[in-house]
């Protein structure tokens, strides 16, 4: 039996880049971002109003480039789409104002967008240092709101952007700090609700149900929110005065964003009564959808890489073969330790060493070498396959493709990319790999 990827990546691919106006500033990559499982990200194309709004940005900053002009030219690719472009935009302004929060901020936001976290971290960190002692600064909107009044502000929105970044990287106490602080700059029902939102999950996520209970206490249908309806929604389902079938009901005039708020609280719902495989299920379906750049999608698929992790899915050589790519994402060596046949003696070829790696503890040092840790950790470099090719006999599959390996996401620097073979076994617990080769491509001349 032989598969092939489809090409549907590429052929988006090249449509967003037909779309790309000369003034772009990044060489381009074919995708936005990697996901944890080695899924290339690609942003659909934007709208004619939104390469307006961009053009007009552009214009102001050619004809003054300061920190204002600098913020709104990343704000506005971002809204296309093009977060690479804007990561690259607020880092030369940083170059010429280094002591900008908003633009720390504003990075911060766009690193979280292409699943850096730890960058994320250490951008909002920055921010929060630069910002403490400072006024409340209000923060205009990009799009306005309904009612055309702007709802957040600066340190609202390091805080909250900060508590997010620790939620998606699992330490949940320097959340619950940073959703603390963010409380202290939420001075509205809309703020109030999205911070308490997160709140609540972390803290349901450390077992302080009492703390949790007492987050939701004062979320009432009564409060007035003008942008966070689908969030408060979700804490109300929560505490138990929404049903579940109503709060996941569609409503047709819903945003993606607000869609994929819903589905990741009735995944959330679902793994907390215990429900794994309807979890699993409703965080999957999540993550395929187009909308992979909101913070709920982002959150679904850090949940979905943590059930993979405790019980990788095997029963395909494909399953078998995302799960070692989440394990390189994830920098996870007990994923590793799972995914190679532990009864024989496997065998592993390096592209970065040479001569050949025999044997299990073998195999588990080489990549403990390269920073691997039991549980795993925040990695920023993306790992993924294409183009794969499996040919199946009884027990045994021979898996032929190509591996990239991106350690400069974000910028211009050309991925690593090599031929690769595994050869995996069939085991009474799923496939296993016995044989894992790597190699370099020949440099460009």
């Amino acid at each position: 039996m032989q598969t092939r990827t489809p090409l549907l990546i590429l052929v988006l691919a090249a449509v967003a880049l037909m779309t790309q106006p000369a003034s772009a500033q990044v060489p381009q990559k074919p995708y936005e971002a990697i996901s944890l499982f080695g899924q290339p990200l690609v942003s659909a194309p934007p709208s004619a109003a939104a390469l307006a709004q961009y053009d007009q940005a552009k214009r102001d900053f050619d004809a003054s480039a300061t920190e204002e002009a600098c913020l709104w030219l990343g704000r506005r690719a971002g809204y296309l789409g093009r977060f690479r472009e804007a990561i690259a935009v607020y880092t030369d302004g940083l170059a010429k104002f280094p002591g900008s929060y908003r633009l720390y901020r504003h990075r911060g936001h766009r690193y979280i967008s292409i699943r850096q976290f730890g960058r994320a971290i250490a951008d909002f960190e920055k921010a929060a240092a630069l910002v403490k002692g400072r006024p409340l600064e209000v923060e205009p909107d990009g799009a306005p709101n309904k009612a055309g009044i702007p709802l957040s502000n600066t340190q609202f929105n390091i805080y909250y952007h900060l508590g997010l970044a620790y939620f998606l990287t699992r330490d949940f106490p320097k959340a619950e700090a940073a959703y603390r602080e963010c409380l202290r700059w939420s001075k509205n029902d809309d703020s109030v609700v999205a911070t308490t939102d997160w709140l609540y999950m972390t803290l349901r996520r450390t077992g302080q149900t009492a703390k949790a209970a007492d987050a939701l206490a004062p979320m009432r249908r009564d409060l007035t929110v003008i942008e966070d309806g689908a969030y408060l929604e979700r804490l109300l389902m929560f505490k138990g005065e929404i049903p579940e079938a109503q709060f996941g009901r569609e409503r047709p005039d819903e945003t993606a964003p607000e869609k994929a708020i819903r589905a990741y609280g009735l995944g959330l719902a679902a793994l907390w009564r215990g429900d794994t495989e309807r979890a699993r299920a409703l965080f999957t379906q999540l993550v395929r959808t187009t909308s992979w750049a909101s913070f709920a999608t982002i959150a679904a698929e850090v949940e979905l890489a943590d059930l993979t992790r405790g019980a990788p899915d095997c029963a395909s050589v494909g399953s078998a073969l995302t799960a070692w790519s989440l394990a390189w994402n994830t920098y996870d060596l007990d994923l590793v330790r799972t995914l190679f046949a532990s009864g024989q003696a496997p065998t592993y070829f390096s592209s970065e060493k040479p001569g050949r790696i025999v044997g299990f503890e073998a195999i588990m040092a080489h990549h403990r070498g390269f920073g691997f840790v039991p549980g795993g950790k925040a990695a920023d470099a993306r790992l993924w396959l294409q183009d794969l090719m499996i040919q199946r006999k009884d027990a045994i599959a021979l898996v032929t493709g190509a591996w990239s390996f991106d350690r400069d996401v974000a910028f211009a620097a050309p991925a690593q990319r090599g031929p690769v073979t595994f050869v995996l076994q069939l085991t009474p617990d799923g496939w296993r790999i016995v044989h894992a080769q790597f190699a370099n491509d020949p440099p460009a001349r």
